[in-house]
């Protein structure tokens, strides 16, 4: 028997150890993270003080921060539906008793109990929300420092390259990598085992560059010959469909044939570290250079340069296209040169010098193209549309940029070098960036009008409200484009979400993104419930009643009412907003409307009565003032009548 009472009891222990496992462990993994962190904050703390680390090391450590910050903020949610239950089951036993009072003992042990259980809950929430306000802090100066760092060097003065003895040491710096490459590649060469090597890929590396060169410079030529076949074919939206493909692989191909370049060259083996830079920074220039040709003959074509996306007359299509092709040049150069220099570690003043010539150049094809469109109002075509709107957003556009291609120069002939390339190649991409953005909106605005079967040659894809809604949709999809071209870095854009999934405070409530979908998601369905019962009862149950009219419209009125406020309130409930900070403002609020609002409060309130009691109904003659006709309709806040010589007069339902 006690052998058999010793084995139960281990039995019992062995299972409470399994069972009580994972706690000991989510424990243990919980106390491993705060010691972690209480190390990680220490070695923070030490490179923030002394600010010796360079920007590549904080950027790293920002990253690992953030993980940390990740974590905490998800253990601040860990316990939320046991501490829900828990205050639940605490405000089921009533409010605890006054100072003095007493209550039943067995009460006051459970009371004790749950208040136990709720701080031994809240306190690892609290835990993780100290040291989630600490990690943020921590990223905010980290943030701070780096921007710091970035506007120094944006707005450091070099000596001016307008002065040719300036530019002895970048010169030479360049020409030393650039010796380099030829040394490594003869170096290469010397070698038996890698000459061996070279050889034997040698037949390959000929199928690669044949390959590529034809993809690369041959592809154009097929694809505008295919394009004047597909032109030939009878099916609109079989065309239509085929030239997006066409237009698609106009981009690709020419990418594809480069990317075989680029392994043919790497498959050689010739290069070694400096000759790898030069190869990546070649391959940069060609991925630029082909995206910029390929959206620049879409802004621009030479066909049909009616058909530009661009609000320009066609006459100064061909103006504008040179201006671009120059900034597309200029600034694939500029992105291939800045990449050698960081791999090679050109010192600051070499890498600022570099662009000197090319933000001028840049600078004057800016202008040029901006004087071009801000012009482009006064001179537009009769058949093209005007619209007020977006004339002034081209006007001020164009007015800064021809501003900007002023002062960059200037800038940087007085030694603001990097602030000159700043401005000057900032703006030049953001230019290309919005006619990509307008070329979006166009294929958009023709596949809707080809959905909806109307005319996308005479301009019926503008009418409707989805390619306008289509058009907001890229403006705030190119926002953090733009700003990262404006010098944002992806971690600025990191913090912004995060920020937004943390939510945002509004008075004493807090609304979390996932609160608000809630909210969106309940309240959608509980409006489109309704309209779908308001369809049914006007459409199916209520003819078939002996209610008249006014009835059916007011029964109808009523439940729209009703579902819309139903949903509402179902939707703040699900999504668990706390309301009651806003009671005070919304009283206020109800008063002012309530004084603002007295005659359609009252047209509304005659118009529930009329509907009601019905004392006058549809085709019932009347006469309101001067006013004689009958009642053409019924609504909630006026009444139509119609009058003997056929017009119809508004009367508001108070009157």
């Amino acid at each position: 028997m006690r052998l058999r009472a010793v084995a139960v009891l281990c039995r019992l222990l062995a299972f409470v150890i399994v069972m009580a496992g994972p706690a000991w462990a989510q424990t243990t993994v919980d106390d491993d993270l705060f010691n972690r962190w209480d190390e990680m904050a220490q070695r923070v703390q030490r490179v923030l003080e002394y600010d010796r680390a360079n920007d590549t090391s904080l950027e790293r450590l920002r990253k690992e921060v953030a993980d940390y910050r990740d974590q905490f903020l998800t253990a601040q949610n860990a316990n939320s539906d046991r501490l829900t239950r828990v205050q639940r089951q605490l405000d089921a036993l009533g409010p605890a008793p006054a100072e003095g009072e007493s209550e039943d003992p067995e009460v006051a042990t459970r009371r004790k109990q749950l208040n136990d259980e709720l701080a031994a809950l809240r306190r690892p929430v609290l835990r993780a929300t100290e040291a989630f306000v600490e990690a943020d802090g921590f990223i905010a100066e980290i943030d701070r420092l780096v921007r710091e760092r970035q506007a120094r060097q944006v707005l450091k003065r070099y000596p001016s390259p307008i002065n040719p003895l300036n530019w002895a040491p970048p010169l030479e710096e360049v020409n030393t990598a650039l010796q380099a490459v030829p040394s490594e590649v003869i170096s290469t060469l010397q070698d038996d085992d890698a000459r061996s090597q070279v050889m034997q890929n040698l037949p390959t590396v000929l199928f690669l560059l044949i390959g590529g060169g034809f993809l690369l410079f041959r592809s154009r030529i097929w694809i505008d010959r295919l394009m004047g076949s597909i032109d030939q074919l009878g099916g609109r939206a079989l065309s239509r469909v085929l030239k997006f493909l066409v237009v698609l692989a106009q981009f690709l191909l020419p990418w594809l044939g480069l990317l075989l370049l680029l392994a043919a060259l790497q498959l050689t083996g010739l290069f070694g570290e400096t000759g790898q830079s030069l190869v990546l920074s070649l391959a940069t220039f060609g991925f630029v250079m082909i995206a910029g040709t390929w959206l620049i003959r879409q802004l621009y074509p030479r066909a049909a340069p009616e058909k530009t996306p661009l609000r320009l007359p066609a006459r100064l299509v061909k103006k504008a296209r040179v201006p671009a092709q120059v900034m597309v040049l200029t600034i694939a150069i500029a992105e291939g040169l800045d990449l050698f220099g960081q791999r090679q570690n050109f010192d600051a003043r070499s890498t600022a010098y570099l662009s000197v010539f090319l933000s001028v150049v840049t600078a004057l094809a800016l202008y040029r193209t901006a004087h071009l469109f801000r012009r482009r109002p006064s001179d537009m075509d009769k058949d093209m549309p005007e619209r007020g709107f977006v004339d002034s957003v081209l006007q001020v556009l164009s007015g800064g940029a021809m501003m900007i291609a002023v002062a960059g120069p200037v800038a940087g002939a007085l030694g603001y070098v990097m602030l000159s390339k700043q401005l000057v190649f900032s703006a030049a991409i953001s230019f290309f960036l919005f006619g990509f953005m307008a070329l979006a909106q166009r294929e958009i605005g023709e596949f809707y009008a080809l959905f909806r079967r109307r005319d996308a040659a005479g301009g019926d894809q503008q009418e409707g409200l989805f390619p306008t809604l289509a058009g907001a949709v890229l403006i705030v999809a190119s926002l953090p484009i733009l700003a990262l071209i404006w010098g944002a870095r992806i971690t600025d854009l990191t913090e912004v979400w995060t920020k937004f999934r943390e939510g945002f405070v509004v008075g004493d409530v807090k609304i979390s993104p996932s609160e608000f979908l809630t909210f969106a998601i309940v309240f959608a369905l509980g409006y489109g419930i309704t309209r779908l019962l308001q369809g049914a009862l006007s459409t199916t149950v209520l003819p078939k009643t002996r209610l008249d009219q006014g009835a059916r419209t007011a029964l109808v009125s009523g439940i729209g009412y009703v579902g819309v406020f139903a949903a509402a309130v179902m939707a703040v409930t699900t999504a668990g907003i706390d309301l009651s900070a806003f009671a005070i403002f919304a009283s206020a609020l109800a008063v002012g409307i309530g004084f603002g609002l007295q005659t359609i409060v009252s047209n509304f309130v005659s118009g529930i009565i009329l509907l009601i009691e019905r004392p006058v109904s549809e085709g019932d003659w009347v006469q309101v003032g001067s006013v004689h006709g009958t009642v053409d309709r019924i609504s909630v806040r006026s009444t139509v009548i119609q009058a003997f010589d056929r017009s119809k007069v508004i009367v508001p339902n108070a009157d």
